[in-house]
């Protein structure tokens, strides 16, 4: 009997250690290394959607368009923020990471300046009251061949956002694109 119970346990230890083991990784297990833009805004979509009133500015070079509407779809116009995220374990050492705190020792800003210049995402500064972020500037940029585009993102939380962009493609001329949304209506 006590052979059969030791076969039983050797052939049991080898199917499981034969066997593939997937865990799937929780959000929640993974830690962020930089302020989670992704989480943030997810965070931001939910509460936005609650809002019924909204102004919304387009202007291209120079030429504005202004509508008041009802709802936004904030997958769209929050995706640009969301795909500003750093959070890869990949780019942990390609950016450079400024702290400042109150007086009183509450952390007051964070910026991060991208060390790799062939990153999109160039830098992100984070404005903070009572360990609440408020405000969020990001710098996009990208530089080939064909074009040449920069992006400074604004985002205030409970006030709006704003993208402006400029786009220069190498046989025509610059675009200058500001969108601008005010969901201070509640």
């Amino acid at each position: 009997m006590r052979l059969y119970i030791v076969f039983f346990g050797l052939a049991m230890f080898s199917l499981l250690a034969c066997q593939e083991v997937t865990t799937p990784i929780k959000q929640s297990d993974k830690s962020a290394i930089f302020f989670d833009l992704k989480d943030f805004f997810q965070k931001e979509k939910a509460r936005l959607e609650k809002i019924n009133s909204f102004k919304k500015t387009v202007s291209i070079n120079g030429i504005s368009e202004e509508k008041e509407v009802a709802t936004l779809n904030f997958d769209n116009e929050l995706s640009i923020f969301i795909a500003s995220d750093i959070n890869r374990p990949a780019w942990s050492d390609k950016y450079k990471v400024d702290s400042i705190f109150t007086a009183q020792k509450k952390l007051s800003q964070i910026t991060y300046s991208v060390l790799d210049e062939s990153l999109k995402t160039k830098k992100i500064t984070i404005d903070f009251q009572d360990n609440i972020a408020v405000n969020i500037e990001i710098e996009k940029a990208t530089d080939n061949a064909v074009a040449q585009s920069k992006q400074v993102l604004f985002y205030t939380v409970g006030k709006g956002y704003s993208i402006q962009s400029k786009q220069a493609l190498s046989l025509s001329d610059t675009k200058t694109i500001l969108v601008q949304v005010d969901y201070n209506r509640q």
